[in-house]
C-alpha cells in the first residue's frame, strides 16, 4: 500500500511522524517507534533515537496514543494492528502496518502469524484425572460452618447489619445446574440450598459470592472475558504453570470445568475445579481470572475447607475492622503460602551437576557451567516439566524419556537429540550449538509444537523441518529460512514463523548522516523480503511512505 492508494492513512501517519519529530531530542537524525492499536486501545514499546546517545535522556513521553488509534480506525482492522514507524529528521517517514507481522515480546525475533486461530493445546489436556475422584468437601459440615461463620460475624459486626439472600426454589436450582458445564461439588450445592450467594457482601475473604444465576452466566464460554488465547501472549509466556501443590491443578489457561462462584472485583475469581490434576480432588477451590492468564492458583481442597478457615480465623481473633471494612487473615490467601507453592526450580552449577538429586516435586531443572552432566537421576521424576542447560559440553538426554518434560532449552557444545526420539509430550525445544545438529529424531515427537534453532550454527538435514508432524512455531535466521526453502517448504502445519535477530552491522562511514545507522538484522528490508517469500501475495503487510514538514516544533 502507498500513500496514493490510501491517503487518509498516509495523512494520519504524517501527523504521527510530525508529532514524533516535534518531540524528539535536539540533534536527532532518526526515530523509530514500534506501536500497536486495537479496539481496546493502543500502546508502544518506547522510542529509539539516533544517535543512540540520545536515548539515555528518555524522550519517551511523546503522547502518540490518539494517533495510533486513529491509524487503526482508518485501516479498518479487525485485530491488533502493528504500526512500525521510522522517521527521519529531514522530513521523511516509512511505516509498516500489519495484523500478522509483529516483533516477538522478547524482541529477539520478528514473527508472522499465518493462522491466528490455531494454538497448541494446553498441557493439562493430556494430564490424568485425579487418583481420588471423591470430593474432599462435606455438604453437612459446609452448611454447619456457614451458620457458625455468619453467627460469629454478626457478633463482631452487628446482628442486624446483614441478611443473606434466600435460596432459590429447588426446581429453579436444578434447572440452573443443568446448564452448567459440570455438576457443582456437593458442598457448594448444599450451600446454595441455604443461601443464593451473599448479595455482594464479600463473605469469602472479601470476595462477593455469586448467586446461582451469575454462576451459570460466567460459566458460558462467550462470557469468560478474562480468557485470552493469542499467539503474542503464548510466545511471551509459553509455559503454562500452576501455583500450588504439584499436579493438583491441571496446567491450563482455562477449563470449562472451572466454575467461578466468587470474585475479587479486580478481575479474578474463586472457582470450584471439577476436573483436577492427578493429585487434586474434585471441588477444590482455585483462583483464576485476569491476573492468572499463565495458569491458576490453588486455594483449598474444597469450599468446606475454605469456610473452616473463616470460622477458625474468627474464633482465634485473626481479623480486624479498618475504616468500617472487615479483614480476615486466612492461610490460603497469605503471600508466604502462595510463595511456598510457587513454581519449583532446582538450579545446579559446576561439579554438582555430576550428582543430581531431584525430589518428586521438582518441576524445573536449570544446569549451567557444568563440565559434566549426568541426567540419569531425573528418570522417573513425576513433576519435571522444564529443563534448561547452559554452557555444558554435552549430555545424554535419554533419561528425559522417562519424565513428563515439555520444555527444553539446550545450550551445549554438542547436542544429540536421539535421546528424545518418540518423546510423547515434549512441546517446546530451543537448541544453541555450533556442532552439527541431526534433526531426524524430532520426526517421532508427536507434540513438538515450538522449535527455535536460530542459534544452531550447522544443520545438515534442515529439510527435516518440513516433515515434523505437529510443528506450529518455527524460529530461524534468514539464511536458515533460505536453506530450508532451497530444499523443501516449511511445515504445512506452521501457524507462526519467526525471523531471528542477528548481530548489528558495522558502520561504514561514521561521519555520514545517511550511513551512520546500520540496523541489526533482520533489517526492515530483510523482514519485508522474508514475508514475501513466506506467504507470497497472500500477506497483509502494507508499507506507507511519505513526507512531513520537519521545521514544525511543539
Amino acid at each position: 500500500m502507498n500513500g496514493r492508494e490510501d491517503p487518509p492513512v498516509e495523512r494520519a501517519l504524517r501527523a504521527l511522524a510530525g508529532k514524533i519529530a516535534a518531540g524528539a531530542p535536539s540533534g536527532w537524525r532518526r526515530a523509530e517507534l514500534h506501536g500497536y492499536a486495537d479496539g481496546a486501545g493502543s500502546g508502544h514499546r518506547g522510542f529509539s533515537f539516533e544517535p543512540s546517545r540520545l536515548n539515555q535522556y528518555g524522550s519517551n513521553d511523546i503522547d502518540v496514543h490518539e494517533e495510533l488509534r486513529r491509524i487503526a480506525d482508518l485501516a479498518g482492522t479487525s485485530r491488533r494492528l502493528t504500526i512500525d514507524v521510522v522517521v527521519w529528521a529531514w522530513g521523511r517517514f516509512e511505516a509498516i502496518l500489519s495484523e500478522r507481522l509483529d516483533s516477538a515480546e522478547n524482541q529477539h525475533s520478528v514473527v508472522y502469524v499465518l493462522d491466528h486461530d490455531t494454538l497448541p493445546p494446553d498441557p493439562g489436556e493430556l494430564q490424568d484425572g485425579p487418583a481420588d475422584p471423591t470430593p474432599a468437601g462435606d455438604p453437612d459440615e459446609a452448611v454447619a460452618l456457614l451458620g457458625s461463620y455468619l453467627r460469629l460475624r454478626d457478633r463482631i459486626l452487628n446482628p442486624d447489619r446483614y441478611a443473606p439472600p434466600a435460596a432459590l426454589p429447588a426446581r429453579q436450582r436444578a434447572r440452573i445446574e443443568k446448564g452448567l458445564p459440570a455438576a457443582l461439588p456437593p458442598d457448594l450445592r448444599a450451600l446454595y440450598s441455604v443461601i443464593d450467594g451473599d448479595g455482594g457482601e464479600g463473605l469469602l475473604a472479601r470476595h462477593p459470592w455469586f448467586g446461582l444465576d451469575e454462576v451459570e452466566a460466567l460459566s458460558r464460554p462467550d462470557n469468560r472475558w478474562w480468557v485470552s488465547r493469542e499467539w503474542q501472549q503464548y510466545l511471551s509466556r509459553p509455559f503454562v504453570t500452576t501455583v500450588g501443590p504439584p499436579l493438583t491443578v491441571r496446567r491450563m489457561i482455562d477449563c470449562p470445568a472451572w466454575i467461578p462462584f466468587a470474585t475479587s472485583t479486580g478481575g479474578d475469581f474463586l472457582a470450584v475445579d471439577m476436573s483436577p490434576g492427578p493429585r487434586g480432588r474434585p471441588g477444590q477451590v482455585i483462583r483464576i481470572g485476569l491476573h492468572h492468564n499463565d495458569g491458576p492458583t490453588y486455594v483449598a481442597d474444597s469450599v468446606t475447607s475454605l469456610l473452616r478457615e473463616h470460622v477458625t480465623a474468627l474464633e482465634t481473633g485473626a481479623y480486624e475492622c479498618v475504616d468500617g471494612e472487615f479483614w480476615i487473615d486466612l492461610a490460603e490467601f497469605r503471600p508466604a503460602r502462595r510463595q511456598r507453592f510457587a513454581f519449583r526450580t532446582m538450579r545446579v552449577t559446576g561439579g554438582t551437576a555430576m550428582r543430581l538429586e531431584l525430589g518428586p516435586d521438582v518441576e524445573a531443572l536449570e544446569v549451567s557451567d557444568a563440565p559434566f552432566v549426568d541426567l540419569g537421576p531425573v528418570a522417573g521424576t513425576p513433576a519435571l516439566t522444564r529443563v534448561t542447560m547452559r554452557n555444558c559440553p554435552a549430555a545424554d538426554l535419554s533419561p528425559l524419556a522417562r519424565t513428563p518434560v515439555e520444555v527444553l532449552d539446550l545450550a551445549l557444545d554438542t547436542v544429540d537429540l536421539s535421546g528424545l526420539e518418540g518423546h510423547p509430550v515434549v512441546r517446546s525445544l530451543t537448541v544453541r550449538t555450533d556442532a552439527p545438529l541431526d534433526l531426524a529424531p524430532l520426526r517421532s515427537c508427536p507434540r513438538l509444537y515450538l522449535l527455535d534453532l536460530s542459534e544452531a550454527t550447522d544443520i545438515p538435514d534442515i529439510e527435516v523441518l518440513g516433515e515434523l508432524p505437529s510443528l506450529l512455531y518455527l524460529n530461524l535466521r534468514y539464511d536458515q529460512w533460505e536453506a530450508l526453502w532451497e530444499r523443501t517448504s516449511h511445515p504445512s502445519t506452521l501457524a507462526v514463523a519467526g525471523l531471528a535477530s542477528e548481530p548489528p552491522k558495522e558502520k561504514r562511514f561514521w561521519w555520514s548522516a545517511t550511513n551512520a545507522y546500520h540496523p541489526p538484522e533482520p533489517s526492515r528490508k530483510t523482514v519485508l523480503r522474508w514475508t514475501r517469500e513466506l506467504v507470497g501475495n497472500a500477506g497483509d503487510v502494507r508499507v506507507v511512505t511519505g513526507g512531513f514538514n520537519p521545521l514544525r516544533r511543539r
